[in-house]
C-alpha cells in the first residue's frame, strides 16, 4: 500500500514538473515576444526621429514645430521603450538642441535637460567620441568655458582621433574662439590645424568645416596654418593664394 502511494505521489510531482517547465517556457516565450514587440516599435520611432534630424541638418533648420514635437515624440517613445539603448537616449538630447535652436524650448531648461541625456549615454555607452562632442557643444551653446568642457573635448579626441563630428566641433569652436579673442581658444590650439585638414579632407564633415571657414571669414588664417603644418590640401580643396 505505501508503495503504490509513494509511486502515486512520485507520478504527480513529475507531471507537476512538466507543467511547471510546460509554463516557465511559455512565459519565457511570451517575455521574449513582449521585448521583441517593445525593441521593434522603439526602432521604428527611432528611426521616424533620426529621418526628422537628418532632414534638419541638410537644411541647416527645422522644418516647423509641428516637425519638431513630432521628432520629439518619436525620440521619446522610442527611450521609454528601450530605456538601455544609448542611441535612443542620445537622440532625444540632440532633438531638445533642435528645439532650443528653433526657439521652441527655453534655452536654459532644454539644454540642462539635453546634458543630463548626453551623459546618461555616455554611462551606456562610455567610449563613444559623438556623445562627448555633443557634450562639448553642449556647454558651448551653454556659454560655459570649463573644466568640465576641456574633459569632453579631451575625451572627444581621444576616442574619435579623425571623426567627422569631433572634426566638426573642434573646428567650428576653434575657429569661433580664434576671431573672437577668446582665452579658451588656447586649449583647442594644439589640434584645431589637424582637425581643418582632417574635416576637409572627410566628405562627412568637409561640408560643415567649409562653411564654418567662410562664416568666420578665417580662409587667410586657415592657408596659412595648412602652409605651415606642410599640406596641400588647402590648395586642392579651398584655392589658397600662393605667396
Amino acid at each position: 500500500m505505501q508503495t503504490k502511494l509513494t509511486q502515486q505521489i512520485s507520478y504527480a510531482l513529475l507531471t507537476c514538473r512538466k507543467y511547471l517547465f510546460v509554463f516557465a517556457f511559455g512565459l519565457i516565450s511570451l517575455l521574449g515576444l513582449y521585448n521583441a514587440t517593445n525593441y521593434g516599435l522603439a526602432n521604428l520611432h527611432f528611426y521616424s526621429a533620426q529621418n526628422a534630424v537628418l532632414a534638419w541638418h541638410a537644411n541647416n533648420q527645422l522644418d516647423n514645430e509641428e516637425s519638431y514635437n513630432n521628432a520629439a515624440q518619436s525620440a521619446y517613445k522610442a527611450r521609454n521603450q528601450h530605456p538601455a539603448h544609448p542611441l535612443y537616449t542620445d537622440l532625444s538630447a540632440q532633438i531638445y538642441e533642435w528645439g532650443v535652436i528653433g526657439g521652441y524650448e527655453d534655452a536654459s531648461v532644454a539644454l540642462a535637460i539635453s546634458k543630463e541625456l548626453y551623459i546618461k549615454a555616455t554611462k551606456m555607452r562610455p567610449t563613444w567620441p559623438v556623445t562627448y562632442a555633443s557634450l562639448a557643444m553642449n556647454k558651448w551653446r551653454s556659454n560655459e568655458f570649463d573644466a568640465e568642457l576641456l574633459n569632453y573635448l579631451t575625451l572627444a579626441n581621444k576616442y574619435g582621433p579623425k571623426k567627422a563630428e569631433v572634426n566638426i566641433l573642434f573646428v567650428e569652436m576653434g575657429l569661433a574662439l580664434y576671431q573672437n579673442n577668446k582665452p579658451f581658444y588656447t586649449e583647442l590650439r594644439p589640434y584645431i590645424k589637424q582637425r581643418i585638414s582632417q574635416g576637409i579632407r572627410n566628405s562627412q564633415s568637409q561640408t560643415r568645416v567649409l562653411a564654418a571657414i567662410e562664416h568666420y571669414g578665417a580662409k587667410r588664417t586657415v592657408c596659412r596654418w595648412m602652409r605651415e603644418s606642410g599640406t596641400a590640401v588647402s590648395n586642392s580643396i579651398i584655392k589658397c593664394v600662393k605667396s
